[in-house]
């Protein structure tokens, strides 16, 4: 499943782009139009069934709008007026329609015939909303019926039903004029129908009750002239010559006030759902039936549909908009945190809401150990991070008695250590370091800086010996997992901002940076290609020699894994951003590794880069992980503080399962980090909150 957010900084396409081609809403526009409301209130009083609509009831309520061509309001305007009313009691909603009609006619007078090939009256009703399930009802000026049952619309390969007879419908008929007598001149004709509750009910759901809100409409088909084609006017009109579109009908909401009692302006209608909401979704309905019949399939993310700020620029903040879908499925998703609120509509044409739970969320800081930090300072430290969304810490080192406080206070507690960075082997095992193109090992020459003491990702024994320290320290005294660092080789390329450090320019990759060049890897490499790498014109473009080294960094990363996690025990990595960038940079193909959490490091000052880029970033990495790992946004606190909580929307944004700060939050942005999430609706796992 693909996310899209909307409010959490994302850059839309731009108005540059595709200047010819149409957006959703223009291509779909007769079908986007706001559905027509009524307020149905009560009867007040018995209603008789005989078509003369005298109540005082039919008097007090207002009629609909004038019908309109189904296509649309914008197509030609019915020759002919058509109003309809509603009432409603205990036990049946009341219908009443009345039509001009010069030329009152009418031939059949068997019930179930299919009715519309007279001049009829139509009612559609779908008392749940759901667009499955619904009812129809034809009556032409003999009072003949046609009543049955659907499914689902005839779009999703619906049927129709129709055994089922409207148990207890009451309808009746008045024509003003003389039926099927074109000598005179007649002024139209009037339809009132009862339509017993219990005939809607379905698994002992009462639908007719104050409060309740149903998808209705109404259609008059009319015969102008003899032979067609026949005039199609509706009260909701659905965009086109199919009434069997239930997102198109009309919304009715069921007044506890009678009729004639002045509603107040909160009794008076308001759409159930946001209408951005609805409309959107509804554009991506008909993009995906659009696309099914041309491609027998749909589509997969929210980028396809190529939303602009048309589309877009007035949904709720922070509406995040999913797509799931195989060949012949989809649901197209709206999350609303801030309605609490999950709004989708899937390929049967069944548009739903139902409560969001919130989005939980995991957060860590990366912690360095002061063994001079007092037991109450540690206390008020952790405590302030656990109120302000904090769930774990990753602590360089280990000291059993911080682990201890850190638990203590409710957060989880991870052992951050060094994996291929490794100064302890210098001395017993030098043969071990990684070697550059040059030829220079970083046993005694390492790159950029002292502590750049790599060893050679290749060797069995070394990843053994790194498994099964990783496997000491997972069952130390209160350690909730271990972290890998430096699992991959030095910089073949350093970020853009830190070449001035070192008064280089990495426009390309450099052989005083390219490992590991080592007689055990040439001689591995050989034997699987016959190939000697340094013998290699161009090594930095040979594919295989570069599968080579993700290779051989993702067997270390893995054979810990293996180990650590057979045991029971948690296993995350700190990589770098990506992982295109990563395996660029160091070699490093995390997105193939079979760890439980990914760390990019996506430090953006050191890329001279902004939020965008941080979601960029997020949303590459989790699509390289495809939901078999979590990924956390490793954030660089003094690069994001400033744009603080736009580096966070970017990263949630794109759907990173927590965020990592390091060096940093101070406490004035822990406090700001603990209002964004409470705001955004999302589960922290703090104590009392959500």
């Amino acid at each position: 499943m693909k996310n899209l957010v909307l409010g959490f900084g994302w850059v839309w396409l731009s108005a540059g782009t595709a200047l010819s081609a149409q957006t959703l809403f223009e291509k779909y526009e007769r079908f986007l139009t706001p559905p027509k409301t009524y307020v149905c209130q009560r009867a007040g009083e018995a209603v008789k069934i005989d078509g003369k609509l005298d109540e005082a009831a039919w008097k007090n309520v207002p009629a609909t709008a004038a019908f309109v061509d189904i296509s649309g309001e914008d197509f030609l305007k019915p020759k002919f007026r058509t109003t309809a009313k509603m009432l409603w009691d205990d036990d049946f909603l009341y219908v009443a329609a009345e039509m001009e009609e010069p030329n009152l006619q009418a031939s059949l007078t068997e019930h179930d015939s299919i009715i519309y090939r007279d001049n009829d009256f139509e009612v559609f009703l779908d008392p749940d909303g759901d667009g499955k399930n619904y009812f129809e009802i034809e009556v032409n000026a003999f009072n003949t019926v046609f009543d049955l049952m659907l499914d689902k619309p005839y779009r999703s390969g619906g049927n129709f039903f129709t055994q089922w007879n409207c148990p207890g419908l009451k309808t009746a008929v008045r024509c003003a004029g003389t039926l099927n007598d074109a000598t005179d001149k007649d002024s139209g004709w009037t339809v009132e129908m009862a339509i017993p509750r219990k005939a809607l009910t379905q698994n002992f759901d009462n639908p007719l009750q104050a409060g309740k809100c149903w998808r209705v409409n109404f259609s008059r088909v009319q015969w102008l002239k003899k032979g067609g084609p026949e005039e199609n006017w509706v009260w909701s009109p659905t965009g086109k010559i199919d009434m069997h579109m239930p997102d198109r009908w009309g919304y009715v909401v069921f007044s506890d006030k009678n009729a004639g009692t002045p509603l107040s302006e909160a009794e008076n209608f308001s759409l159930p759902y946001p209408e951005s909401i609805y409309k959107l979704l509804w554009a991506m309905f008909y993009a995906q039936q659009e696309n099914f019949a041309r491609e027998r399939n749909y589509l997969r993310t929210p980028e396809q549909f190529f939303l602009t700020e048309k589309e877009t620029g007035t949904l709720p903040s922070g509406t995040t908009l999913s797509v799931e879908a195989t060949q012949n499925t989809f649901r197209v998703i709206a999350d609303v945190p801030a309605l609490k609120t999950r709004y989708f509509v899937n390929e049967q044409g069944e548009f739903r809401a139902e409560p969001l739970a919130p989005r939980a969320v995991k957060n860590w800081v990366w912690l360095r150990i002061d063994k001079k930090t007092t037991d109450d300072a540690w206390r008020e430290r952790f405590a302030l991070m656990r109120e302000c969304g904090i769930s774990a810490a990753l602590f360089e080192g280990y000291d059993a008695r911080v682990y201890r406080l850190c638990k203590e206070s409710g957060l989880e507690a991870h052992y951050w250590r060094w994996t291929l960075n490794r100064a302890e082997f210098l001395e017993t095992h030098p043969e071990w370091y990684a070697v550059n193109r040059l030829g220079e090992s970083s046993h005694d020459k390492p790159a950029y800086v002292d502590y750049y003491r790599f060893l050679c990702p290749s060797r069995p024994e070394i990843a053994a010996e790194l498994a099964k320290s990783y496997l000491s320290d997972a069952h130390l005294p209160y350690v909730d997992g271990v972290h890998l660092d430096y699992i991959r080789l030095p910089d073949v390329i350093l970020p853009v901002n830190l070449w001035k450090n070192y008064g280089i320019e990495q426009t390309r990759e450099l052989p005083q940076y390219d490992y590991c060049y080592c007689e055990f890897c040439r001689e591995a490499f050989k034997q699987k290609t016959g190939q000697d790498p340094l013998e290699l014109p161009f090594p930095q473009e040979s594919q295989s020699w570069l599968n080579f080294r993700y290779d051989a960094v993702g067997n270390v990363a893995n054979t810990i894994a293996r180990r650590v996690k057979s045991d029971g025990k948690f296993i995350s990595a700190a990589v770098f951003p990506g992982p295109s960038m990563a395996r660029r940079m160091v070699r490093q193909s995390w997105g193939d590794w079979t760890l439980d959490a990914f760390f990019p490091m996506i430090y953006n000052g050191f890329y001279n880069e902004g939020a965008d880029w941080i979601g960029a970033s997020v949303k590459e990495s989790v699509s390289a992980v495809n939901g078999r790992a979590k990924i956390y946004a490793g954030l660089f606190f003094p690069d994001i503080k400033d744009d603080f909580e736009a580096c966070l929307d970017a990263a949630f944004g794109n759907g990173a399962a927590g965020v990592s700060f390091f060096d940093g939050p101070d406490e004035a942005h822990l406090r700001r980090f603990k209002a964004y999430l409470e705001k955004r609706g999302f589960d922290a796992g703090v104590p009392g909150k959500n």
